[in-house]
């Protein structure tokens, strides 16, 4: 199969969608502190602008692989970790590792398999099973797709020093830490105290 790029779908406005990006980071209106008396306005801002910068990232990242590549992102990711293995993986393995459910791997590895980038085959040590390995032309498509995202993160790295990077991954080594911690605590029930705002009646 040709991996020449795919034409990108019009928006509804006859056009590309603007990247979340766009729209900046996320400030709150100034009535927010009696709105929420138990909120906090930078909190609010910085959870949200990170929420945006990630799906901004991955929005990009997902047009430039189905650009070049004609399809999604978690396909390319999946062959990066077969690519990437020292032996065939399980699907099994390979959702671990990628970190999305077993039906989806499936339907991901029969997109690998149909474009002649990875290879089934039976497991010796389990016969319900079967092994997934890199052919040589999946190789070669993570031979392109990887370095070509390597340059993507520089360039959009490239509005911060080299200072600013390592002041960025330091700050946010300290969110994904309390992030993790949350995660393994019950999850409370989302509620709290709030002055609904007067509005106009419609």
């Amino acid at each position: 199969m040709s991996d020449q790029p795919r034409r990108r779908r019009p928006g509804r406005a006859g056009g590309p969608r603007p990247s979340p990006a766009s729209l900046g980071v996320v400030q709150v209106d100034d009535g927010y502190a009696e709105e929420y008396p138990d909120g906090d306005a930078r909190s609010t801002e910085a959870a949200a602008s990170l929420v945006r910068a990630g799906m901004a990232l991955l929005l990009e990242l997902d047009r430039r692989i189905l650009e070049t590549f004609g399809v999604a992102h978690p396909v390319v990711t999946a062959l990066a970790v077969v690519e990437g293995a020292d032996r065939p993986l399980t699907p099994s393995e390979i959702s671990e590792r990628v970190l999305v459910a077993s039906a989806t791997m499936t339907s991901t590895l029969d997109v690998l398999e149909s474009r002649g980038w990875v290879v089934r085959m039976p497991n010796p040590d389990d016969r319900r099973s079967v092994l997934v390995a890199v052919t040589e032309e999946g190789r070669s498509v993570a031979d392109r797709f990887l370095p070509g995202i390597r340059g993507w993160e520089r360039d959009t790295m490239s509005a911060l020093s080299a200072g600013e990077r390592e002041q960025l991954l330091a700050l946010l080594a300290k969110v994904l830490s309390r992030a993790a911690q949350l995660a393994e605590e019950p999850a409370p029930p989302l509620e709290g105290r709030r002055n609904r705002p007067k509005r106009p009646s419609s």
